[in-house]
């Protein structure tokens, strides 16, 4: 497939509303060529939304969190919270999977989940919970109005559903990839495999180590 068919793909998928991500996705999963797909996030760049990724939070532990205490590594961010019965468990176990994969024994890679219902989701429960999916995931909460913040400079969504005799929380799934340099660099679009991150990230990280 050459590269003048890629971008008439990458134009056609951006016509019908999906992300660069899907295409790059796509690409990697039915050549399994890396070049193809690092061709193709470099071509997608400039229709990819830029992003000011920032958070003031508190850690499971209740340490004091922001984006800062994260320079020189990757951030893997995803949105969801503990009583989610459905894509959050699926999209936390590809990030424990991609995690494991890479088996990354330093701290260039840091998943972060930042829970949309901090009213429910204490520092114990968070703490809890992210253990279930991988040792190195901390869970981050905070007041309603900081988490709203953290939302916005991602470009994520979230909203409470009223819906008899349940009350639960409508949200964006989509897993966002921080550089080192807190830029803003791929945006997952969810459910995923755990391969598919991993290989995404694995670019990334010879990357940073190339530089």
């Amino acid at each position: 497939m050459t590269m003048q068919r890629l971008l008439l793909l990458a134009g056609g998928l951006f016509v019908l509303g999906l992300t660069g991500t899907v295409a790059t996705l796509w690409v990697h999963e039915t050549t399994g060529d890396q070049a193809h797909t690092l061709a193709m996030q470099q071509a997608l760049q400039n229709v990819v939304t830029p992003r000011a990724p920032q958070f003031a939070l508190i850690d499971h532990n209740e340490k004091p969190v922001s984006e800062q205490d994260f320079r020189g590594r990757l951030m893997l961010v995803y949105f969801g919270y503990t009583q989610c019965t459905d894509i959050c468990p699926f999209d936390l176990a590809a990030v424990g999977h991609a995690l494991d994969i890479l088996d990354v024994r330093d701290d260039s890679v840091q998943p972060l989940f930042i829970t949309i219902d901090p009213e429910n989701d204490t520092p114990e429960l968070l703490s809890r919970y992210v253990s279930l999916y991988h040792p190195s995931l901390r869970g981050l909460t905070g007041p309603l109005e900081r988490v709203k913040a953290a939302a916005d400079a991602f470009g994520a969504s979230f909203e409470k559903e009223l819906v008899p005799r349940f009350t639960g929380h409508g949200h964006s799934a989509n897993l966002y990839l921080i550089g080192g340099d807190g830029r803003f660099l791929r945006a997952f679009r969810t459910p995923t495999t755990g391969e598919v991150i991993a290989d995404v990230i694995r670019l990334y990280l010879s990357k940073e180590t190339a530089s």
